[in-house]
């Protein structure tokens, strides 16, 4: 018994230092699942495996002549929870349109109006952000998909005003241009001839890829969940 308790404390050790190396500072792998090295969904890293995705799928795969092809007209909306120092909370309204040119795929660009609000940060942003999503799992009136989207974002103050506030990270200052990241799952319900409702749970990044430096990009990280409606003029 007591070997079999030591070795359970030498795996647990070892998942804990394997977290430290493959995730950010201070980020639990629950808090960005797909945040690890290399793949990196949350930085500038996980913008060239969404587009490679993306390439790859529209070049290596045929279009079925007898799908339906769709667009759909969307607006969703969401919040979302800082789990980083000074913990942010972001409200944000997405609107935009969405491409289904596979039974499995589909590609869209949507606008974006977010509010990030804390003890120190108050401010608006607005961007552009294209995305792309998957489906996994579909049914007669359902599909469940896999998200991923990248774009850019301007906020009228600087985002964020302060960094984290651990020791080594307390006087970074944010800019106003910044890049957004978004990953996630989700549902898609018809719930008549033109409309579907969305739902799911996300995770969302934004920062200005240290374009100014390591001291002015203290970053932004936080999940959530959105709920909205698809309309289609060709159901």
């Amino acid at each position: 018994m007591k070997t079999i308790f030591i070795i359970i404390l030498l795996c647990c050790s070892e998942l804990v230092t394997a977290q430290q190396k493959l995730y950010p500072p201070n980020t639990k792998w629950y808090q960005d699942p797909v945040g690890f090295r290399p793949v990196e969904l949350s930085s500038a890293a996980g913008f060239l495996w969404g587009t490679a995705a993306v390439a790859a799928c529209l070049i290596f795969t045929k279009s079925n002549p007898a799908f339906h092809k769709k667009i759909f007209f969307y607006e969703e909306a969401g919040g979302y929870f800082g789990y980083k120092p000074p913990y942010s909370f972001s409200f944000q309204n997405n609107a935009g349109l969405l491409y289904r040119l596979r039974d499995w795929m589909s590609v869209g660009a949507e606008i974006n109006t977010i509010h990030f609000s804390d003890n120190i940060n108050d401010t608006w942003t607005f961007g552009l952000r294209p995305f792309a999503r998957w489906y996994f799992l579909k049914g007669k009136s359902s599909r469940f998909f896999f998200e991923y989207g990248a774009g850019i974002s301007y906020s009228l103050n600087r985002f964020p005003l302060t960094g984290t506030g651990y020791e080594w990270d307390t006087a970074r200052t944010g800019t106003k241009f910044n890049f957004s990241t978004k990953y996630g799952i989700g549902t898609e319900v018809k719930i008549s001839h033109k409309f579907y409702l969305q739902a799911g749970a996300r995770h969302f990044h934004l920062s200005n890829g240290n374009i100014k430096g390591v001291s002015r990009n203290p970053s932004y990280d936080g999940n959530g969940l959105f709920l909205g409606l698809l309309y289609t003029l060709n159901p």
